[in-house]
């Protein structure tokens, strides 16, 4: 038999012939040529190829799944589409668990999927964190939760956190403005988790959507009580405490969920609107909703550096100005100012209707679509107190004013305000359908359609101009002799 080469020599090639098996002649790419003397210990080190993927990206970049510069304060890619970057929002070292609660909302469907390993330890991590910020306990959390990770009641909070993430913000925001619906899913979501009220909230609101879609759901509605109460109670006493740069996001975010528990009624029902009620509380989810507004009027200085800014910019339309305080009618339709007493010498000051009336006007310009839903929020929330004395007072030109905004909600068919939006409609057109103001009756008439109730005079008219068609001698129509 042949004496083996040394291992320096390298392998001549293998005859065929005297093997069982044929083995293919692979070569490294890295082998010597034939007759070197190099060690093969010597040779250069080739570094496996970097990546490409930015791990250090913002999450705006990670959630379009393109590369990130990672220029900071904000990478170039943000400032290209001005939207707010995530750098400039200084991390919180304190908090090792924010990466792994980022990538959970980033990419929640994927996480939720309990077939990987990764999804499980992130469920584990946002449960541990839930119950961390909720500060849930056995003495104080009521029936149906408690405070043991893995338990029913904090499944139940991560079924509302996906439900919210997924389904809610796009119910709840409008699919036209999808800068919003990222703030809402990343920004404040992962807010709040350093918020307990906030937190409170956004599950108040994802089972409150539960509610509506399951609504025999018994567990949902427990739930959806306490955070409810839990979030209204500590929003408030933060209120209390000031209004800051520091907090501004935190009381923004939950003061925009407040307004969907406020303004929210479960079933059709217009026999429990304040028209029929001498309960001044029964005005409260319209009352309730410049919230928002007393925030922004105490945030001015530092609103800019809100994660909400540029939404808020985005709900001022162009063609609609909501400041135009003129005084007299002009520009105004003669019915609405006749019907509201305004004339020449009218102004805010001394007419409760100008204002209201005038911000309606504007409305009216808009397409009825639930792209407009944003721009009419706005009006409900600029009210000012004396128009809410006349509501209260049940005054027909307040009434007729509020049925015609009730009437552009109607149309755009938003799951937390279609119900609120359609009793109180009807119930005003069940209360003033028997004026005897015929400029009230003309007025109804658009309310009532929208809201679908048939008011009693058009009823009536109906009726008559039927009645015209029919021919006068039924013996001629019928062919009988006379």
């Amino acid at each position: 038999m042949r004496q083996s080469k040394s291992r320096q020599d390298p392998p001549g090639p293998m005859q065929g012939q005297r093997i069982v098996f044929r083995i293919p002649d692979y070569k490294s790419k890295t082998a010597l040529p034939h007759g070197s003397t190099e060690d093969p210990g010597e040779r250069a080190y080739h570094s496996r190829r970097s990546h490409r993927k930015s791990r250090g990206g913002c999450a705006n970049c990670k959630q379009r799944r393109v590369k990130c510069d990672e220029t900071k304060p904000q990478c170039l890619r943000c400032q290209k589409h001005n939207v707010d970057c995530d750098y400039t929002t200084p991390p919180d070292r304190s908090k090792p668990q924010q990466d792994m609660i980022a990538r959970f909302f980033i990419k929640c469907p994927d996480l939720m999927s309990r077939e990987s390993l990764s999804s499980s330890m992130s469920l584990v991590l946002v449960a541990e964190k839930l119950i961390e910020v909720l500060q849930l306990s056995s003495a104080a959390s009521g029936p149906g939760l408690k405070s043991r990770p893995g338990s029913q009641s904090t499944g139940r909070l991560l079924e509302a956190l996906q439900h919210f993430n997924l389904t809610t913000v796009a119910s709840y925001s409008s699919q036209k403005n999808p800068s919003k619906m990222d703030i809402m899913r990343i920004k404040m979501t992962q807010l709040a988790f350093e918020t307990p009220f906030l937190m409170h909230a956004i599950i108040g609101t994802a089972t409150t959507h539960l509610c509506s879609v399951v609504p025999d759901n018994g567990q949902y509605r427990i739930t959806e009580a306490h955070h409810w109460a839990q979030a209204i109670r500590q929003y408030a006493a933060e209120v209390s405490t000031g209004i800051t740069k520091e907090n501004m996001d935190k009381l923004y975010s939950t003061c925009i969920l407040l307004t969907v528990h406020s303004f929210m009624l479960d079933t059709f029902n217009p026999r429990t609107s304040f028209v029929f009620s001498n309960d001044p509380t029964a005005l409260n989810w319209l009352l309730l909703q410049s919230g928002l507004r007393y925030l922004l009027e105490r945030t001015r200085p530092w609103m800019y550096e809100s994660i909400w800014f540029s939404t808020f910019m985005d709900s001022r339309k162009p063609q609609i100005d909501f400041e135009d305080k003129r005084p007299g009618r002009v520009g105004l339709d003669p019915d609405f100012a006749d019907l509201c007493g305004i004339d020449e010498s009218s102004t805010v000051d001394n007419n409760p209707y100008l204002w209201p009336l005038r911000m309606l006007t504007w409305l009216l310009i808009l397409e009825m679509s639930p792209q407009s839903s944003q721009t009419y929020n706005m009006w409900m929330g600029r009210l000012e107190p004396e128009y809410y004395d006349c509501l209260l007072t049940k005054d027909p030109p307040a009434l007729v004013l509020l049925a015609w905004w009730l009437a552009l909600i109607c149309h755009v068919d938003e799951w937390w305000m279609e119900n609120r939006a359609r009793s109180e409609c009807t119930a005003i057109c069940m209360l003033l359908e028997d004026s005897l103001d015929p400029l009230v009756l003309k007025l109804l008439e658009f309310p009532a359609e929208s809201c679908g109730y048939l008011l009693r005079h058009v009823q009536e008219r109906t009726a008559f101009e039927l009645s015209d068609d029919v021919p006068l001698d039924l013996s001629i129509e019928a062919g009988l002799p006379r």
